[in-house]
């Protein structure tokens, strides 16, 4: 972590997934908690792996054909 707003970013973000984790924990049966966990160790698991991932410089970018002929109806 290179910069401290960084940590107050990801506790920003957290905090929601967080504060619903505990009240299904404490409201909801094991099995609904369980769901839950797995569904955020995806979300965890989906963000690492997007961190993980560099461009790729040597792709140009490209028009796509139907935005030519979205500008000539015009």
């Amino acid at each position: 972590m290179k910069k401290p707003w960084t940590i107050v970013a990801i506790l920003v973000f957290a905090y929601p997934f967080i504060s619903v984790g505990i009240k299904i924990f404490l409201t909801e049966s094991i099995v609904a908690a369980g769901v839950y966990g797995l569904i955020l160790v995806g979300l965890i698991i989906g963000i690492l792996l997007a961190f993980r991932h560099k461009p790729n410089p040597e792709v140009t970018p490209t028009k796509p054909t139907w935005e030519e002929s979205l500008n000539k109806r015009a």
